[in-house]
């Protein structure tokens, strides 16, 4: 122990004695090291930690599927039986997310909600911190009505009175009791496909599954079990100990099979699938987050090997103190261990530094972070970042340590002690320091091919034509409470006289309304019929994305009308029912017909209505931005009328100007109301592309910060042999060479290096970004035009790296470069 003291402190000493490579080599790791514990504190805490759920390894989520695989939300009918007849689960619980118009106490607003079965926070595994969660008869029809609020809304809305309980709330004009609070720790399962992303998680619930909820529209006592084609819910389970995700799955087929036979018309080819709870809350970020701890981590390799040669210099000048040490007898694994000793005392600082680094920037991370990105609320820097800190920067010394140290540690002693302490490479320390330049542009190489192809990628999503104009657009969104408006035609009349309050506002040119944004990603789907075509049978239906708007919505977004004509303020529900179809529509269901005038029947009744096609639009990307445009239908508003519309409103100037007037716009109609989801147009298409900018910026900035540091450490290895070469040098000059000549000889060798780097990367390059094919959109994992400009773009940087040393050696004085020999 005393002796490793003695290590520590002649370490201390040796690093103090040379401040400036001492403050350059911590620099470099410490921004190595801080990139490295940033990134890690978002990967571990949507990767690698446990969910703050009880034994959550056994929670799955439970999917309806279709016949090509695809994940749908359940009837209440459905979920239902799922729960009844199965003997796998210890519980299934469903949840839906509802927004809430809180008035009453204190100013309006929409507050983000959940309704939730009764059993949903038992199967979670978490109780309420204050008061109770919801008793097993509270989802039943006539069940009083009781709410669990979030912490976030308890401590914002009601300062965190433990009062709170027992107290009624006017939630969608309804009065509800508050029987709980949920803990702070308390994490909403944010499942895909969903639109509310982790930061919009719900802030209150209400046990209202299988009855239904003000928010729709009727009765608050509705029993809603027997609903089998209104599909809703969301249903998570917790597996009964011992049960496996494969016999739970066979169970489930045999469920989906039998009830298929006893419900054909609804769930004729429907299946049931399971995913895990953790798989479902990770979704496609997994390959995302992976591709950034890779690029991370080679900008932490690049700095080691940067300060590696810096060591191997530094070792260089040192070699008469080793060998002299050597020669009074040291052990060379004493000198190894010192080595050592001093590289792990540079990491642990550089780690320590890059700790802080990476505390300052946290929040400028998180910054662009996108909000979907689920468990942001468990992303910070605590005991496991502390200790992947402490192991990175323990692994970092030795990894930038070890080869200086062996190489140090056996100097031929008669050949220094001849030269007086002369400090020459030897020829394996060149190649070490050749080596370690050719993999530091090698990775470098890697890391600039990925970003480019990243960036490219990003560049095609951004030049998607999405079928809509989003300059000058401001949206938000208007709920109606079924107490206050039970009926279409209210709904109809309050929308429409908003709509015409919003038109007459300065420097509005065009007002309209939309059930669902494009880009929206949960589209409401229904079944169409056409009259003249047979209906197909039961599994294979035609099924269309259904859209309710009022007039204007087509002008405000600037989507085309390419025939017929737009619903107009005369389409009321005691006229003629109409419908526009987008092209999509038109060209797969009347192929080579005038799709106008035709008649089709939305929904699964068949004593539904039918309505005329009077208009076709042009299509928009209503799923997502990446997404092909599927069949849509629109139909007016006051003909169908929904509980909740988006409206947008196109304005002269900025949008977001015309917020406050909206607000008082809806004030004047009912005090009560509130607006929400206000955003413009450009912040739902930002929304949408926040995962690829963030990944594509993260990695452009990793590989230039791996380009800038492999041009130093190649320019200071040449820099060092053009040193070395000194007296070489001078006495070619003395002979007659000419600047160029040397020029010529010093970049030679620093571009032998940088090609091999190149090659190297290049091979490295075309294994690497296969593994990232599925971050990539409208460019190939191999584009031979990202590679070949890149690894131009690399060459150019090291050729500068390499020229300004090789322009100093042709500043040699012959004679001075003589005598220092």
């Amino acid at each position: 122990m005393q002796d490793f003291i003695q290590e520590l402190r002649h370490a201390a000493r040796m690093l103090a004695r040379h401040p400036g490579f001492t403050a350059v080599a911590l620099f470099t790791l410490a921004l190595g090291i801080a990139a490295n514990t940033a990134i890690f504190s978002v990967a571990d805490a949507v990767l690698f930690s446990p969910l703050p759920y009880a034994t959550p390894d056994r929670l799955v989520m439970v999917w309806g599927m279709s016949p090509n695989r695809d994940r749908q939300t359940v009837s209440p009918a459905n979920f239902l039986d799922w729960r009844a007849q199965t003997e796998s689960f210890e519980g299934m619980a469903a949840f839906s997310h509802v927004p809430f118009n809180l008035a009453g106490d204190g100013t309006p607003e929409v507050v983000r909600g959940a309704s939730v079965s009764a059993n949903f926070f038992q199967v979670l595994g978490t109780p309420a911190a204050l008061g109770t969660t919801f008793l097993a008869s509270a989802e039943g029809a006539g069940a009083p009505n009781t709410v669990v609020l979030g912490h976030g809304l308890w401590k914002r809305r009601f300062g965190g009175d433990p009062r709170v309980l027992g107290r009624m709330l006017r939630l969608n004009d309804v009065s509800y009791e508050v029987v709980g609070v949920m803990p702070e720790r308390f994490e909403w399962p944010t499942v895909v496909p969903t639109h509310v992303s982790a930061a919009d998680a719900p802030q209150l619930f209400v046990p209202a599954v299988h009855r239904d909820i003000p928010q729709l529209g009727t009765d608050t006592t509705q029993d809603t079990s027997a609903w089998r084609d209104g599909n809703y819910l969301r249903v998570v389970g917790r597996l009964k100990p011992g049960v496996t995700l494969e016999g739970a799955s066979r169970e489930l087929d045999t469920i989906a099979a039998r009830l298929a036979q006893e419900y054909p018309e609804s769930n004729a080819r429907s299946g049931i699938g399971l995913v895990p709870l953790r798989e479902q809350l990770v979704g496609n970020v997994r390959s995302a987050l992976w591709v950034l701890l890779a690029a991370v981590g080679l900008v932490l390799v690049i700095a080691c090997a940067n300060v590696a040669n810096l060591f191997l210099a530094r070792a260089s000048a040192r070699r008469q103190e080793l060998t002299v040490r050597l020669a009074l007898g040291a052990r060379r694994s004493q000198l190894v261990r010192q080595l050592l000793t001093e590289s792990v005392l540079l990491a642990l600082a550089a780690g320590a530094l890059g700790l802080l680094l990476a505390l300052w920037g946290m929040d400028a991370l998180l910054a662009l972070v996108p909000p979907e990105l689920p468990r942001l609320g468990a992303v910070g820097l605590d005991g496991r970042v502390l200790a992947f800190t402490l192991l990175t920067s323990l692994a970092t010394g030795v990894l930038f340590g070890l080869v200086p140290a062996l190489q140090a540690s056996r100097p031929d002693l008669n050949g220094v002690l001849r030269q007086g302490g002369g400090g020459r490479f030897s020829g394996a320390g060149q190649r070490s320091r050749g080596a370690l330049v050719v993999g530091e542009v090698a990775l470098a190489v890697v890391l600039l091919i990925s970003a480019g192809l990243l960036l490219r990628s990003l560049w095609s999503m951004q030049a998607v034509e999405l079928g809509f104009r989003a300059d000058g657009v401001l949206t938000w969104r208007v709920s109606l409470p079924a107490a206050e408006y039970p009926d279409d035609a209210r709904q109809a009349a309050f929308f429409q006289r908003l709509q015409e309050r919003v038109e007459a506002l300065p420097g509005v040119k065009s007002v309209g309304a939309v059930s669902d944004l494009p880009l929206g990603g949960d589209n409401i789907w229904r079944v169409m019929d056409i009259e003249g075509q047979p209906r197909p049978e039961a599994g294979d239906e035609r099924s269309v994305g259904f859209q309710v708007v009022t007039p204007g919505y087509f002008r405000t977004l600037g989507i085309p009308l390419k025939r017929g004509r737009d619903v107009a303020s005369s389409d009321r529900a005691d006229t003629q029912l109409v419908v526009l179809v987008n092209e999509s529509t038109a060209r797969q269901y009347w192929p080579g017909q005038e799709p106008l005038g035709q008649r089709i029947r939305l929904g699964s009744d068949s004593d539904a209505p039918w309505r005329t096609v009077v208009g076709v639009v042009g299509d928009v990307r209503q799923g997502g931005a990446l997404k092909e445009p599927r069949p849509e239908v629109y139909v007016a508003a006051l003909q169908d009328t929904f509980h909740f519309i988006l409206f947008t409103a196109r304005t002269e100037g900025d949008p977001a100007r015309l917020v406050s007037g909206v607000r008082e716009a809806v004030a004047a109609l009912d005090p009560n109301l509130a607006i929400a989801q206000v955003r413009t147009m450009e912040e739902v298409i930002a929304s949408a592309m926040a995962r690829p900018r963030f990944l594509s910026t993260l990695v452009a900035l990793f590989a230039v910060l791996a380009l800038l540091l492999a041009g130093v450490g190649l320019s200071g290895v040449i820099a060092y042999m053009a040193r070395q070469r000194t007296q070489e040098i001078g006495i070619r000059m003395a002979l007659g060479a000419r600047p160029v000549d040397v020029l010529r000889l010093v970049l030679g060798r620093g571009m032998r290096l940088a090609l091999a780097g190149v090659g190297l990367g290049l091979v490295g390059a075309w294994a690497a970004t296969r593994g990232m094919a599925s971050q990539l959109y409208g460019v190939s994992a191999t584009d031979p035009l990202t590679f070949g400009g890149l690894a131009l773009v690399v060459m150019a940087v090291t050729l500068v790296a390499t020229w300004l040393p090789a322009r100093r050696a042709t500043r040699v004085d012959p004679l001075v470069a003589m005598r220092s020999g």
